[in-house]
């Protein structure tokens, strides 16, 4: 009896320890500015009221770089030409904070009765007030496809808090080879478009760290 406790209580481990492994590896996706990669959502996201979004950026690239945009309307956020991230909504702001170092960095919006945050890597990095909508369709560029991103954009997740219950829209970004990605929650998809195989490639985190078969790492901003 004990043994088959014993065996069952191992076999949950190894199971627990394989899964975990298993979670520690992803695709990530290098953008080409010069190739125009850009994703495309088939439904835009539109936030009238309180939000909050969250993405993950990596770049080292020294012009702007749009991270969230739309085809046709002028909010954006993106990599500034200074290294910050700037949010752009009826009116904008600047972060003083440095992104531009190659480092995969989080970045969180959120907006409050009318006030709105922006957060790198957990550090509040700017306030203003605004209540306009705000409505994205494209990742990684601009109004009729501008400034295209250089580099990783991953894990963006749009929470629209507006009404009874949140609503939840996940892009993991990671396709190994397909050209279309549903969201986690099923609700959307978007469309990847001049992204090559060879601008994917497989990470294993080990630490702060993700490496690919290449040697090649990303280092998780602190």
């Amino acid at each position: 009896m004990f043994k088959t406790i014993k065996n069952a209580i191992t076999n949950t481990i190894d199971k627990t320890i394989r899964n975990a492994v298993t979670l520690l590896s992803r695709y990530f996706v290098n953008l080409d500015n010069i190739l125009n990669s850009i994703y495309t959502m088939s439904t835009p996201i539109v936030l009238s009221g309180d939000f909050e979004y969250e993405v993950e950026v990596s770049t080292t690239y020294a012009q702007y770089g749009m991270i969230f945009g739309h085809n046709s309307v002028g909010g954006y956020i993106a990599v500034n030409p200074q290294g910050g991230i700037k949010l752009q909504l009826a009116t904008n702001i600047n972060s003083t904070l440095y992104v531009r170092d190659g480092k995969l960095h989080k970045i969180k919006v959120t907006r409050v009765s009318g006030v709105v945050k922006l957060f790198i890597d957990g550090v509040l990095d700017g306030t203003f007030n605004d209540t306009s909508t705000l409505n994205y369709n494209l990742i990684g560029a601009w109004i009729q496809g501008n400034l295209y991103f250089k580099g990783i954009i991953a894990n963006a997740k749009f929470t629209d808090k507006s009404g009874a219950s949140d609503t939840v829209t996940t892009f993991k970004l990671d396709k190994a080879t397909a050209n279309t990605e549903s969201s986690i929650e099923g609700n959307n998809s978007v469309t990847y478009t001049n992204i090559p195989q060879s601008a994917r490639d497989l990470y294993t985190l080990d630490g702060t760290t993700w490496t690919d078969a290449a040697g090649n790492t990303i280092e998780v901003a602190p």
